[in-house]
């Protein structure tokens, strides 16, 4: 396999992880809560993906959306934890892994700012 962004993989490592406690849910929340999740994973990483390979102007507006659907998804895995559908020690380690998807995307988006040299 080709070496990745090393953002693209650690959000598929989230997926995977995420994904996982997904499948453990109550069914009653599986096939609600369970399937938006998984959804909203799957659409960070094609967010992701389809910015790598973006032009470069277009660059910042996909990260502001990979921003926001991670919020989201901080939500929906607090609410699976509250409806206890979703075991609280799983909160850390999904909530960890996040943390480092969004300092990753904050630091692409700061990347793409003309730096003060540019600017002159």
């Amino acid at each position: 396999m080709s070496q990745e962004l090393q953002v693209i993989q650690d959000c598929y490592d989230l997926s995977l992880l995420v994904l996982k406690r997904v499948q453990q849910f109550p069914r009653n929340q599986r096939y609600g809560l369970g399937r938006s999740i998984e959804s909203r994973m799957e659409w960070i990483l094609a967010l992701l993906l389809r910015c790598k390979y973006s032009p470069r102007g277009e660059k910042d507006g996909i990260l502001r959306d990979v921003n926001i659907e991670l919020e989201v998804l901080r939500f929906q895995i607090r609410q699976a934890i509250e409806l206890q559908a979703m075991p609280q020690q799983s909160q850390s380690a999904i909530t960890e892994k996040l943390i480092v998807v969004g300092q990753q995307v904050g630091g692409w988006r700061k990347s793409l700012q003309p730096s003060e040299g540019d600017r002159k």
